[in-house]
């Protein structure tokens, strides 16, 4: 099998900008459908590549990058959209998510925005054996031997670096008082589903807050079963709020 390294995308639209922000150890790939729905939509939008992901080789992402470099990514991906939009929303998926919400609380120029499946507040998780059969994948692909061990001793570290991340942003909830969009897999295998409950709950000032709940979807709602709905879904909540 030929490995195409996924590579960010942007799609131009009128008014609106939608900034797309992919999950841990995924790529924009993560949000093709969701670009293209939005696309349709007549919105543009831009979803960047964080660094260390989207290569053949998983050490990339434990080497080459750190929440704070994604941060200045994500950063940088909506400095991009609202000096070409009069008004930009933000989502994220999981990893992505931390960021849109950080993005959310602090960033001007953002409308609104959201997550999917998004371990923001502290829970219970199961990204080291996602990463692990992950990484085994990647290996397999690229025909070389697993790197389990060496993927061992870096892994740890960069959850903790994400986890310490993720609680500056979930103490600064209180900040966010722009709508927010919540989509959570009910059938969640990588991050406590129930936990996308207490995110709603601590969104205090918040004007309003879109809660689903896709009842049998796996993490990655983006692109597997629940992934229309989710569309359908933003681009109401989108709606709703450009019209407001």
């Amino acid at each position: 099998m030929i490995f195409r390294e996924p590579q960010p995308f942007e799609y131009e639209g009128t008014d609106t900008g939608v900034v797309l922000l992919h999950a841990y150890t995924g790529s924009p790939n993560d949000m093709n459908f969701m670009g293209r729905a939005l696309q349709r939509a007549g919105y543009g939008v831009y979803a960047p590549l964080f660094t260390g992901h989207g290569t053949i080789e998983p050490m990339d992402i434990l080497t080459k990058g750190n929440p704070d470099i994604w941060w200045a990514e994500a950063s940088a991906a909506v400095s991009h959209m609202t000096a070409k939009y009069d008004r930009v929303f933000v989502f994220g998926l999981s990893l992505g998510g931390i960021f849109a919400m950080k993005a959310l609380e602090i960033l001007p120029g953002v409308t609104a925005g959201g997550v999917f499946s998004s371990p923001i507040l502290p829970g219970k998780h199961h990204l080291v054996p996602g990463f692990l059969k992950y990484a085994q994948y990647m290996n397999r692909l690229a025909g070389v031997p697993d790197e389990s061990t060496q993927i061992l001793a870096y892994l740890p570290g960069q959850l903790a670096a994400i986890d310490n991340f993720a609680t500056g942003v979930a103490a600064d909830l209180y900040l966010v008082n722009k709508p927010i969009f919540i989509g959570q897999a009910g059938a969640d295998e990588l991050v406590d589903g129930q936990l996308a409950y207490q995110l709603r709950d601590a969104l205090i000032n918040a004007p309003q807050v879109d809660f689903h709940w896709y009842d049998n979807a796996k993490h990655v709602i983006t692109v597997n079963s629940a992934h229309h709905a989710l569309q359908q879904d933003v681009i109401a909540f989108m709606q709703q709020e450009n019209e407001g």
